[in-house]
C-alpha cells in the first residue's frame, strides 16, 4: 500500500486519472490497461537498476551502467578487445565488468585472474551464463554442448565429442590428413592466387571426413560454404553487438514489431535443419563417420536429432576455423618475419634431408622449433581472441575480495593476455623461441590458453594440433613463402595487425607468394598429391542436401 500511496501523490497519477474519466467508457479499459502496463515496467526497471548498483559496489571496477541497456551503447565496436584493454589500463585492475543489460560480464585482461577461476576452481566454473543469442535464438540453450550448463548431459555430449576428436581418436585419422596436405600443397603450388580457399578446402575436408565421412573437393562446396557461413556464429557472443542480448524481451517479439528478432530465428532454424539432414544422409553412407555413430546414440540411448544437429556442426563450426586462421595467420608471419622461416627451413633440411621425402609425423620429436611455430602462431595472434565462449560460476564466489553472483559471464580477453609483455616480451614478435626456452612463468604447461580453460577446453584441441604440425612442417619444406609483389616487382609490406572485426580473428587479404624451393621439390609435391588423390577416392561423394538462403 506506501507504493501505491506514493504513486497516488505524482502529478502524474492524477493526470492519467483526469484523461481516463474524460474519454468515452470504450476507451477507458484499453487506456487504463496500457497506462498500468507502463507504469509497471518503469517500476520494475527502477526497482533492477537499484539492484544492478548494489551489485556493482561488490564487483571489480568497470564503466558507469544505464538503466535497462547496461554499457551497452558504450562498448567501443569493432573489435571489442581492444576496448577492454583499455579498460584494464584505465581502471588499473586487470579485471573489469561490464553490463548486458542487468547481467554482469567480468573480463580477465591477465592469465593469472582467469587460470585461478576457471582452472583452478573448475568445479563451479565449468557452466555456461544464460546466452539469448548464442542459446535461445538458435534453440541451442537445452541441445548444444557448447550452451549447456556443466552436468550430466554435457559430460554426454563432451564424452560423444571425445570419441571422436579426442587424443586416441585423432590418430587414425592421420592417413587422409596427411593426404589433404599433401593436396593443399598441390593447390597452393597450382594456384597460388586462391590459397586463402585452398586452406579452407582443405581444413573442411578433414572435419566433414570425419564427420559426414564425406572429403570437401572442390573449394565452392555447398558443406563448405555452409562451415564458413555457420562459422559466424561465435560472434553472437561478442559484447555490444547485439541489443537482444541486453534486452532478451526482443527476441520474443513478432516480426512486424522487431522483424531482426525473426530473422535471428529462423536463420538458426535453417542451419539445425541443414546439419540434421546432412548428418541423416550421412548416416546411411558405407563410410563410419560421427554422424552414423550419433544415431547409434539416438536409437541407443535417446539422443535428440536437435543435439545430433549441434554436435556434428559444432564439429564443422570448430574445426574449420582454428585450422584455417592460425595456418593465414602463420603464412602472414612467415612473410613478416622472414629469419623465422630460414631458421625453420633450416632444422627441417637437416632432418629431412632435402627434396627426396615430405616431412612426417615421426619426425615431430626432432622438429621442436616446428611444433614451437605451431603454439606461436596460436598464441601470436590468437583465433578465439575472447576465450570462446563465456564461462560462468555454478554459485556465488568471491575472489580478491570481489563478489561473483551465480551465472555472471566470465569473459578472458586474450588480445590483452596474450600481449602480456611480463609473460611475452616483444608480444607483437613472432618468436617460437619463447616456447622453447621457456624462462617466464605461466600457469599451464603449454603456455598459452588458445584453446580456453579448465574443463571446457576446445575438444578439438588434438586434431588441431596434429594437423597444424605437419601442414607448417610441409609449407615450409615445400616454399618459400613470400609477400606478394606489386606493380613494380616490388614486395608488398604486410601489415601485422590487419585482421578482421570477427571474433574468429583470421587476417585480412593480403598477397603472397608460394615459390618451389628447387625443381625437385616441385616434382615431389606434384608426385605426391597424385598419390594421395588416389587413396582420398574412397571418401569422394556428393551431398543431396544444401542450405536454405538466409535471411540477412
Amino acid at each position: 500500500m506506501d507504493s501505491i500511496t506514493a504513486i497516488e501523490k505524482t502529478g502524474l497519477f492524477r493526470h492519467v486519472t483526469a484523461v481516463h474519466v474524460a474519454l468515452p467508457p470504450v476507451l477507458r479499459t484499453p487506456l487504463l490497461f496500457l497506462a498500468t502496463s507502463l507504469l509497471l515496467g518503469v517500476v520494475y526497471v527502477l526497482i533492477d537498476y537499484i539492484r544492478v548498483l548494489r551489485v556493482r559496489r561488490k564487483l571489480p571496477p568497470g564503466p558507469f551502467p544505464w538503466p535497462l541497456v547496461g554499457n551497452h551503447y558504450q562498448i567501443k565496436l569493432p573489435r571489442p578487445w581492444l576496448y577492454m584493454a583499455e579498460l584494464a589500463e584505465q581502471y588499473n585492475s586487470s579485471m573489469v565488468t561490464i553490463w548486458h543489460g542487468h547481467k554482469p560480464n567480468i573480463i580477465c585482461n591477465d592469465i593469472w585472474s582467469i587460470s585461478e577461476l576457471l582452472d583452478k576452481r573448475a568445479n563451479i566454473y565449468s557452466s555456461r551464463p544464460h546466452m539469448v543469442m548464442l542459446g535461445d535464438s538458435r534453440n541451442a540453450t537445452q541441445y548444444d554442448q557448447v550452451c549447456l550448463p556443466y552436468g550430466d548431459r554435457w559430460r554426454y555430449h563432451r564424452r560423444l565429442t571425445h570419441n571422436a576428436t579426442g587424443s586416441q581418436a585423432v590418430r587414425s585419422y592421420r592417413k587422409f590428413q596427411d593426404s589433404e596436405i599433401r593436396v593443399l600443397l598441390r593447390d597452393l603450388f597450382l594456384t597460388p592466387d586462391q590459397y586463402v580457399k585452398a586452406i579452407e578446402r582443405y581444413s573442411i575436408s578433414i572435419v566433414s571426413c570425419i564427420g559426414f565421412g564425406r572429403r570437401i573437393d572442390k573449394m565452392d562446396d555447398g558443406v563448405a560454404k555452409v562451415a564458413l557461413k555457420f562459422m559466424e556464429g561465435v560472434d553472437l557472443v561478442m559484447p555490444g553487438m547485439f541489443i537482444m542480448e541486453t534486452i532478451p524481451l526482443l527476441i520474443k517479439l513478432p516480426r512486424w514489431i522487431y522483424p531482426a528478432a525473426s530473422k535471428v530465428l529462423e536463420n538458426g532454424k535453417k542451419f539445425n535443419r541443414f546439419f540434421t539432414s546432412l548428418s541423416r544422409e550421412a548416416s546411411t553412407s558405407g563410410s563410419d563417420c560421427f554422424a552414423k555413430n550419433l544415431f547409434k546414440e539416438k536409437e541407443a540411448n535417446g539422443l535428440k536429432e536437435e543435439e545430433i544437429s549441434f554436435l556434428t556442426g559444432n564439429m564443422i563450426g570448430g574445426g574449420v576455423d582454428t585450422t584455417a586462421s592460425t595456418t593465414l595467420t602463420f603464412i602472414l608471419a612467415m612473410c613478416a618475419f622472414p629469419e623465422v622461416q630460414r631458421k625453420a627451413q633450416k632444422a627441417i633440411d637437416e632432418v629431412v634431408g632435402g627434396a627426396d621425402r615430405l616431412p612426417s609425423w615421426t619426425d615431430e620429436e626432432r622438429l621442436p622449433y616446428i611444433r614451437a611455430c605451431v603454439e606461436e602462431a596460436l598464441r601470436w595472434r590468437t583465433v578465439t581472441i575472447l576465450g570462446g565462449i563465456p564461462h560462468s560460476p555454478s554459485q556465488d564466489d568471491e575472489y580478491n575480495g570481489y563478489l561473483i553472483p551465480k551465472g555472471t559471464w566470465i569473459t578472458g580477453n586474450l588480445w590483452a593476455i596474450h600481449r602480456n609483455p611480463n609473460e611475452f616480451p616483444d608480444p607483437d614478435e613472432y618468436k617460437p623461441e619463447r616456447f622453447i626456452d621457456k624462462t617466464r612463468p605461466y600457469p599451464n604447461k603449454k603456455g598459452h590458453n588458445a584453446f580456453g580453460w579448465g574443463r571446457r577446453q576446445c575438444s578439438g584441441q588434438p586434431l588441431a594440433e596434429q594437423g597444424l604440425f605437419l601442414t607448417f612442417a610441409r609449407l615450409l619444406w615445400a616454399f618459400d613463402i613470400r609477400p606478394g609483389l606489386d606493380a613494380n616487382g616490388n614486395d608488398i609490406p604486410v601489415d601485422i595487425f590487419a585482421y578482421g572485426e570477427s571474433e574468429n580473428m583470421r587476417p585480412e587479404p593480403f598477397k603472397a607468394r608460394f615459390i618451389p624451393r628447387s625443381e625437385q621439390h616441385k616434382e615431389m609435391i606434384l608426385k605426391e598429391a597424385a598419390q594421395a588423390r588416389e587413396y582420398l577416392k574412397q571418401y569422394d561423394g556428393e551431398t543431396a542436401i544444401s542450405l536454405e538462403p538466409l535471411e540477412e
